[in-house]
């Protein structure tokens, strides 16, 4: 066993934050911008540097759960994240049998750690064992952090503010490894790639324009993470709130992805401009809509000013551009592209062979997330995530419509395009979602849907809507502690600090 730069420097952190459970949250939140790196080495596998804080985190939770504390928002939070408790549930089971009830019956590509190279014949095996492990930590992370987060005195938008600072550390590694791979300097290769577990794709070409991968495994990995920050900026930045770092962020991880030259952030962002007028539609506001249309004409005459200065600071920067354009476009004729498809296509086969039941989690290996569920947890499982899907955003949505722009708004407002962002780019090449940042993400949402709701319950419905009409027309400050802002309630007779 070996504790890399990262673990020596998360592992005290964790200890001294052991007794501020949110300065865990806030941790483990920009101990996701490492995925490749390890905290601890146990041979050949690393543990992920975002699994201390939360680990950590649990432990105090789940402490305070069997001394019998319980939280305001707990019966609230419990009604939005079951769908997805019970999906897990199938999952394990899943994991159990399917690799026994259809052994010897299919081929599958395995995981990984597996070492094989090549489809075998389906059958129980470590990453059955190991992808459960994942799954119920990360499950058992959100469901904690769901309830804690409930409590009053907790500011959860300072978890979010965190978010945006985990995109800032990400772009300045994009800036960092352009700079080590255009001009030398030097990059922390070693720190930033500790874990022995991931290959790490960090040195690839597009023509003569290096692919930045930042700290993550592979440029499309980087590329999907900043979609996740560009939705999220973007959105905030249309909704009004006055969160400077989100403004300045918006652009810079525009430019990250460009950095990592990935078409999966390209698709995905291409994705979001297509979901962008539709969402404004969705919501009514005809000022979201005139937000939308100048943001449009705002960036347009953004980038082509940009493009028209670097094309006379640096005319080489063009002709590199039009190669990367070139390799976008041919990328379904690249080996890549056909071996991810094939993937794909066997991994649906898989689906198809074990009348949609899957093969159990942790049984296949696909290249991106519909081939990859249907594959492993069948159609059942992917019902059960649609419905939680479902539950959560009409939740939220119906949530943030009572209240006017306070903190829990914020963080739906910022988090749910987040997993948008994600989970689009994982449609298109990602095999899992399983990272902890992400579920601590949901378990944002949920949070700050829940405490909207105690609050909705407790004044009344009528009186919420009356609430929030007043709100409306009054100007409200940025951001306000508590459920909704303590100060803007009092001032309908409620001090929520008490509550």
């Amino acid at each position: 066993m070996s504790v890399p730069v990262i673990g020596l420097v998360l592992m005290p952190l964790c200890l001294l934050l052991l007794r501020r459970p949110a300065g865990l949250l806030a941790l483990l939140l920009l101990a996701g911008a490492f995925p490749a790196g390890a905290a601890v080495v146990f041979g050949g596998l690393g543990v992920q540097p975002a699994l201390v804080p939360a680990l950590a985190f649990m432990t105090y939770a789940g402490m305070q759960r069997l001394l019998g504390v319980r939280y305001p928002g707990d019966t609230a939070a419990r009604a939005l994240y079951m769908p997805f408790v019970l999906t897990t549930a199938w999952a394990v089971v899943g994991s159990l049998v399917m690799p026994r009830l259809f052994m010897d019956r299919v081929w599958v590509w395995p995981q990984k750690n597996d070492g094989v190279a090549a489809q075998v014949l389906l059958a129980p095996n470590f990453g059955n064992i190991s992808q459960d492990l994942y799954l119920v930590l990360d499950v058992a992370l959100m469901v904690l952090a769901a309830g804690y987060l409930t409590r009053p005195d907790i500011r959860i938008d300072r978890l979010y503010r965190a978010y945006l600072w985990t995109g800032w550390v990400v772009f300045g590694l994009c800036v960092w490894q352009m700079a080590h791979r255009l001009a030398g300097v030097p990059f922390p290769d070693d720190v930033l790639y500790s874990n022995p577990g991931w290959s790490i794709l960090s040195g690839q070409m597009a023509g003569p324009v290096p692919r930045i991968n930042a700290s993550f495994s592979e440029p499309a990995a980087c590329a999907s993470f900043l979609s996740g920050i560009l939705y999220s900026t973007t959105w905030v930045v249309l909704q009004g709130y006055r969160l400077p770092m989100a403004r300045l962020l918006l652009p810079a991880s525009a430019v990250g992805l460009l950095f990592t030259t990935s078409t999966t952030g390209f698709a995905t962002v291409a994705v979001g401009l297509c979901l962008l007028p539709l969402a404004a539609m969705a919501t009514g506001s005809l000022r979201l809509a005139g937000r939308v249309v100048r943001l449009a004409i705002i960036g347009t005459a953004v980038a082509c000013f940009g493009v028209l200065i670097v094309a006379a600071v640096a005319p080489n920067v063009v002709p590199a551009a039009q190669i990367v354009i070139e390799s976008t476009e041919n990328k379904g004729d690249s080996q890549s592209y056909k071996e991810r498809s094939m993937a794909d296509t066997d991994a649906l086969t898989v689906a198809a062979q074990t009348y949609g039941l899957g093969a159990g989690w942790g049984s296949v290996r696909a290249s991106s997330l519909v081939p990859s569920l249907l594959s492993t947890v069948g159609v059942v499982g992917v019902v059960g995530l649609l419905v939680f899907d479902w539950c959560l955003l009409r939740g939220a949505m119906a949530a943030r419509r009572v209240v006017p722009p306070c903190p829990e708004r914020l963080v739906i407002d910022g988090c749910l395009p987040a997993l948008s962002g994600r989970m689009i780019a994982a449609l298109f090449s990602g095999p899992t979602i399983g990272t902890a940042d992400f579920y601590l993400l949901m378990a944002m949402v949920i949070a700050a849907t829940a405490r909207i709701t105690v609050f909705r319950a407790r004044i009344g419905a009528a009186d919420a809507r009356a609430f929030a009409m007043q709100g409306a027309r009054t100007p409200q400050p940025e951001m306000e502690p508590g459920l909704g802002g303590a100060v803007a309630f009092r001032r309908y007779g409620i001090d929520i600090k008490r509550a």
